[in-house]
């Protein structure tokens, strides 16, 4: 049944491929609907997740995943400091942020639901937390040389952030909310798997092999990102004996590829946007095979 859910997933992402390659959608219009993704779609994802049937004896436990959530990007962020010191500046920065910052919302969120149901997706929600808060701190300062002022607001306000605190007095509320507004939030949610994952199908028809020349790093993000972090997790969770749902989901989330930030992050701020597209391509393409590796080992 797992399986099932994420081949379906990436049928969306085929058939987001094949409408690019056809030209049933420009660029102008993806941008556009990237940015409904991000401040419409998953905030509203993020809210439905806080699920009201999942009892508040959870709180704890939410608590845990977003101790695993700093941990493992805290961990992640020492390695990337230390690992790719002899590439090119232009490329240690994206390989950099592509270590620290996988797809945990568009791709995760789904999958995560996948594999833990609704449990699964409210620790996912929180785990992104923790994303939503680092990739305006040290996401950005990895594509610049100092911190500019003001960008606190972009941490604490930012849309993602937002929405869970939405969400999470939602759910401590003591009395019932109408059925109409748990339909509508319910219902803006959907939107976030099938567009996100047309999103993402679009992006990679962009790219051409052909073009790429950076193999040497993108054969060793993909290791990184694909199979050592989510191994060095998966070793850790063995070691302590560890099997609950919070360290469950943290390693799955770690399966995912590079974020679709990395190449918004690198456009922005004027990095290699080039090659983060390569990166998140070759990264997203492999995921096939990494993500239900890891889905098995935690179903």
């Amino acid at each position: 049944m797992v399986l099932e859910k994420i081949a379906s997933i990436f049928v969306i992402m085929a058939v987001g491929f094949i409408a690019k390659k056809v030209r049933a959608v420009d660029g102008p219009f993806l941008r556009s609907l990237s940015a409904f993704m991000v401040n419409i779609a998953l905030p509203f994802a993020f809210i439905a997740s806080l699920d009201r049937s999942i009892p508040r004896s959870v709180l704890p436990e939410l608590g845990g995943m977003a101790l695993w959530a700093f941990g493992i990007h805290a961990a992640e962020i020492g390695f990337a400091t230390l690992a790719y010191r002899s590439f090119p500046e232009n490329q240690r920065k994206v390989l950099s942020f592509a270590t620290v910052f996988t797809n945990c919302a568009f791709m995760g969120l789904p999958i995560a639901q996948s594999v833990g149901g609704a449990k699964g997706l409210m620790f996912a929600s929180i785990y992104n937390v923790a994303y939503g808060v680092l990739v305006y701190t040290y996401g950005i300062s990895l594509f610049q040389d100092k911190a500019e002022p003001g960008r606190w607001k972009d941490v604490v306000f930012n849309p993602g952030i937002i929405a869970i605190v939405v969400g999470l007095v939602l759910w401590l509320l003591p009395f019932p909310l109408p059925g109409f507004l748990l339909d509508s939030i319910g219902l803006m949610a959907k939107l976030q798997t099938p567009l996100a994952m047309f999103i993402v199908g679009a992006n990679i028809a962009n790219i051409k092999l052909e073009s790429i020349s950076s193999w040497k790093a993108l054969l060793m993000i993909v290791a990184v990102r694909l199979a050592a972090i989510p191994l060095a997790v998966y070793g850790v969770m063995a070691a302590a004996g560890l099997n609950g749902t919070a360290p469950r989901i943290a390693l799955l989330l770690t399966a995912m590829p590079a974020g679709a930030q990395t190449v918004v992050m690198a456009e922005k701020m004027g990095g290699d946007s080039t090659f983060a597209s390569e990166v998140v391509f070759i990264t997203t393409v492999l995921s096939i095979v990494s993500i239900p590796l890891f889905a098995g080992l935690v179903a």
